[in-house]
């Protein structure tokens, strides 16, 4: 991975003991595909890895040649909080708010950094991002082709006014440039607007920096959507025109960092039932880990099941992903849920709005 004059790549994960396994699993799928990772290290800015977990992810590095440098990024999203109440905590952890603020966590001589969630598994080389022409900009980034249709009808909005929307759990910085760019100061003048951020991180970066800033990546970089159905799974990633075929096709048969989201969609290979088409990667990468003898996960739905009417409308949306071969049909469907979910939203207010007026 050799780049004279623009540094090394640098990898980072964040951690805490919930996720440790999965940013093991991870790691160890990135040493097995990316023997070329020229940096002795590589990055985990702890927020609470127990000594039994960060032996176990030192053995990882140390068998591959490398170590890990663990960072305390706390005191730096802790002040932030501080300043910032409305910014929110994701899962009851502010680590995913260290991504909006990298350039006070990481030493001065990181200049190219590949921020990785701990969701993932490192499938294939990313040699290619370290000598990437990034042009200018700050942050590489894979638009999220999921939200293409939530963000084209305004069910999410931009204060940036960028014409993309970008998943943050995989983001290539290049830090000299964020520096220059000041995107500090873009970071908190969002914070300042209060603008809504439902997704902690996501939300704020995607609304901080602006759109001649991004560098889009392939989507083989951060696959989301293994968990539709094969046909539908092609039609959603053109949406937007984002991607060329050849880059879709690519994501699809051989993806670079396959993204594992959460939740009733059950694309976690950690847990039992689950409908990736890629969990044979995460189980590939679990048997070379210190992990490989830990059973999965009960089903996710199993253990956190539906509780009332509007969830088992979402729970019945979301099964559409994986059961309807077309994209229009899937998109009716969930028209039809959304429909009802709103329904129920105003009638909910208008009982609110009922009982203040009589019988407050």
């Amino acid at each position: 991975m050799t780049n004279k004059g623009i540094g090394q790549l640098y990898l980072c994960y964040s951690i805490n003991d919930f996720f440790a396994r999965e940013a093991g699993i991870s790691l160890t799928g990135f040493f097995e595909n990316n023997p070329d990772y020229e940096p002795e290290e590589v990055f985990f800015l702890n927020y609470g890895g127990c000594a039994v977990n960060k032996k176990l992810l030192d053995g990882i590095a140390m068998r591959y040649g490398k170590h890990v440098t663990y960072l305390n990024a706390k005191p730096v999203t802790s002040q932030v909080k501080r300043d910032y109440p409305q910014l929110k905590g994701w899962r009851g952890t502010m680590a995913p708010n260290a991504k909006a603020f990298i350039d006070m966590i990481m030493p001065d001589y990181v200049e190219r950094l590949l921020f990785i969630d701990a969701d993932t598994v490192v499938a294939g080389s990313v040699a290619e991002l370290n000598s990437l022409d990034m042009g200018g900009a700050v942050l590489g980034v894979v638009p999220a082709s999921m939200s293409e249709d939530a963000f084209r009808k305004g069910r999410v909005k931009l204060e940036s006014g960028n014409q993309i929307y970008f998943n943050s759990g995989v983001l290539l910085y290049d830090l000299v440039n964020w520096r220059r760019e000041n995107c500090h100061q873009m970071i908190i003048d969002t914070l300042n607007k209060n603008v809504d951020l439902e997704f902690p991180d996501q939300s704020l970066l995607n609304n901080a920096i602006p759109e001649r800033l991004l560098k889009l990546l392939p989507p083989k970089y951060n696959y989301l959507t293994h968990y539709y159905h094969p046909l539908q799974e092609r039609q959603r990633l053109r949406l937007g025109n984002h991607f060329s075929e050849e880059e879709i096709e690519e994501a699809i048969r051989r993806p670079a960092i396959v993204h594992y989201l959460g939740g009733w969609v059950r694309a976690r290979p950690w847990f039992e039932e689950c409908r990736s088409s890629h969990a044979a990667e995460y189980h590939r990468y679990k048997a070379l880990s210190p992990w490989k003898d830990t059973p999965l996960s009960p089903s996710y739905i199993k253990v956190n099941p539906p509780k009332g009417f509007r969830n088992r409308v979402i729970l019945w949306q979301m099964k559409q992903y994986s059961r309807q071969r077309s994209y229009r049909v899937a998109c009716v469907l969930d028209a039809v849920g959304n429909t009802l979910i709103s329904t129920m939203n105003k009638l909910d207010k208008w009982k609110e709005a009922f009982r203040s007026h009589f019988f407050s």
